[in-house]
């Protein structure tokens, strides 16, 4: 079964048709948006430097918005699964990385703009939308509640007992924890934010991810400055190894460059959401009315994610020379660590690994209740809420790699139609321009 999962992922879900269909988007996208990309002062201006509007008990803040996004963005893919990038399509797959975030920018903006015009008010006042709204416009009904079906096995699978699992395994590696114990106490800190609504998410992230982010970009920093020399070499080889044409083994000329921008794009994607259409759940609770502004925040959640922190991870671990250290590459980033950190290196990145599960986990509970909401209605999220959270404990307890490739299976089934749509939208003239 998991091999015929497998060779499904590879060859047709995420095979070079899916990459094509990221990429295609993307770019048409970028040519429709003017390449706003290339203007990070103004995005920053816009954003972080242009206050917006404050969060109350029923929407989310702008900023609150960002900081829940990169909750569930910054997660295994940031550090585990960007050394698998590393090992199976070389240093060459760090560039195609970040081409796949200046592309998902404009994706991220575009999916977060619809979204924020076709999202409804609550007669509570609370905001309600996602990408299932604006699919249903432009593919009908039907697409959009096969979106929203995904969305909710994805949430179980990928979002939950995947990150799950890192987590205890993470722990029970560095500090001896049964698998067990971290499952009970992912289950409790996991259904704290889960019964505490979106609101509450946001307000918890809003004060723990920059923290826990400026951290590990310092460990990552000083990872860096202490192998300095080794810099050029590693810009080098990963410019070099994204246009190498050799062929491998005998085979077809470019199977370097290709392998490098397959896992590349892929990891970029796995990272930074852009193209799934999930986040566009939260955005569309913010407390902003400018569907222009909010986008931009979107796009900046792309940018930190990838450029920022995927970006310096790859770096530690090239200047380490830890892609060197053979494996499959889920202990590059611990390798690189254990240089500048010692014995302390896996603690702390078992640390940050069980942090970054947990608020991933739980921003995508709230995805998962939103698309349960929009599918069935508001009477059974509570029953959602304690099957997810039941969830917790499965995976951390149990062999997931069957769970891996089905959720692999529904992400990218998720984003056809969400791609679809937006290129759609996209056609007409005048849709991202606010009247």
């Amino acid at each position: 079964m998991i091999n015929f999962i497998n060779f499904l992922n590879e060859k047709f879900i995420w095979g070079t048709p899916a990459l094509l269909l990221f990429l295609g988007t993307g770019i048409f996208l970028s040519m429709r948006l003017g390449f706003f990309q290339f203007n990070l002062p103004r995005i920053i201006k816009m954003t972080l430097l242009g206050g917006g509007k404050a969060s109350n008990d029923k929407n989310l803040s702008p900023f609150q918005t960002l900081t829940s996004i990169l909750a569930v963005t910054l997660g295994t893919g940031n550090i585990v699964a960007l050394g698998t990038a590393i090992a199976f399509g070389g240093a060459g797959a760090v560039f195609w990385m970040v081409v796949s975030a200046f592309l998902g920018m404009a994706t991220a903006y575009a999916e977060t703009y619809t979204g924020m015009k076709f999202r409804i008010t609550k007669p509570d006042g609370s905001r309600f939308g996602g990408a299932f709204f604006y699919i249903g416009k432009a593919l009908g009904s039907g697409w959009a509640r096969f979106f929203a079906l995904c969305c909710v096995f994805v949430s179980l699978g990928m979002g939950n007992m995947t990150q799950m699992n890192a987590l205890s395994v993470s722990l029970e590696r560095s500090f001896g924890v049964p698998l067990w114990t971290s499952g009970l106490m992912a289950v409790v800190l996991v259904g704290l934010l889960v019964f505490g609504g979106a609101v509450m998410f946001g307000q918890v992230t809003e004060k723990v991810i920059p923290v826990l982010s400026i951290i590990y970009v310092l460990g990552c920093i000083t990872v860096i400055f202490m192998n300095l020399s080794a810099m050029p070499h590693a810009l080098l080889r990963i410019v070099s190894e994204a246009f190498d044409i050799r062929a491998v083994g005998g085979g077809i000329l470019g199977t370097v460059m290709l392998k490098g921008m397959s896992w590349g794009l892929r990891r970029g994607i796995f990272s930074n959401e852009a193209g799934l259409g999930t986040t566009v759940m939260l955005s569309c609770m913010s407390s902003e009315e400018s569907a222009v502004k909010q986008g931009l925040w979107a796009s900046l959640a792309v940018f930190i994610d990838t450029v920022i922190i995927c970006v310096l991870t790859a770096l530690a671990i090239l200047v380490t020379g830890a892609d060197k250290s053979g494996g499959n590459g889920v202990l590059f980033a611990a390798v690189a660590f254990e240089s500048a950190f010692g014995a302390y290196a896996d603690m702390f990145l078992s640390a940050c690994i069980a942090l970054f599960a947990i608020a991933t986990a739980s921003g995508w509970s709230f995805f998962g209740a939103v698309c349960v909401e929009y599918l069935f209605g508001k009477k059974f999220i509570k029953g959602f809420g304690l099957i997810f959270t039941l969830c917790c404990f499965v995976g951390a307890t149990a062999k997931l790699e069957l769970i891996w490739g089905i959720s692999d299976v529904f992400n990218g089934l998720m984003a056809v139609p969400n791609l679809i749509a937006l290129f759609l939208f996209g056609l007409k003239h005048d849709f991202f321009i606010d009247k």
